[in-house]
């Protein structure tokens, strides 16, 4: 009987999202696939997913202000990873700053002292965060400010064509099946099992790509 009703919840959902939402949820779901396959324009469709799901926030029925200013993060991002991933990247060390020689952005990792870093930073910036959220009495404050703090992490990550992303983004997916369960948000429990399954793919893909 719970699974029935669990099934009813996420076909009301379903039924309750309206076509922007769809559509966003759409795009969303085309740009981490294109993304896992390294194809660029991934960027001009996850684009198009933030800019449908800024209004969406605004709307008065709806008024998540704090989502809609992370999609404005979103889009510069979006901008920023079409640009990185499309065009030269700045010369070699090895060649005269007039060469017109230019590398194209590759793949690579990161030490594991810049993830501490950026790990470091994540944590004080979701706690300042979290705390914020705590006062305006925001349900589950400090991972809802995590997830947050490490999607922009991992955004920026992506756009830089460093390996790890896939890593954060599988944790921070994980994270938001959880939490979407239990404020019983099955529908997108749903949406972030398949973000999760795709950054495996991603990691997978992008991984042997790397070691050609």
């Amino acid at each position: 009987m719970e699974n029935i009703s669990v099934f009813n919840q996420i076909l009301a959902s379903a039924l309750e999202m309206g076509w922007l939402q769809w559509l966003a949820f759409i795009f969303g779901i085309v740009y981490v696939i294109l993304a896992a396959k390294e194809n660029p324009w991934c960027w001009p469709a996850g684009l198009i997913s933030v800019i449908i799901s800024f209004f969406v926030y605004v709307d008065p029925a709806v008024r998540l202000y704090s989502d809609a200013i992370l999609q404005i993060f979103y889009a510069i991002m979006s901008i920023h990873g079409w640009r990185a991933w499309t065009r030269n990247s700045s010369p070699s060390l090895k060649e005269p700053l007039d060469s017109p020689e230019k590398t194209i952005l590759k793949i690579h990792t990161l030490p594991i002292r810049r993830h501490l870093i950026f790990i470091a930073i994540g944590v004080v910036l979701a706690a300042i965060w979290g705390r914020i959220w705590l006062q305006f009495g925001a349900a589950l404050p400090y991972i809802d400010a995590a997830t947050t703090v490490f999607s922009l992490i991992a955004t920026y990550l992506v756009t830089q064509k460093i390996l790890e992303n896939w890593l954060y983004w599988i944790v921070i997916d994980v994270v938001c099946i959880f939490v979407y369960f239990h404020r019983e948000l099955y529908l997108f429990s749903i949406m972030f099992l398949i973000y999760a399954v795709v950054a495996v793919i991603g990691y997978n893909n992008w991984r042997r790509t790397h070691l050609i």
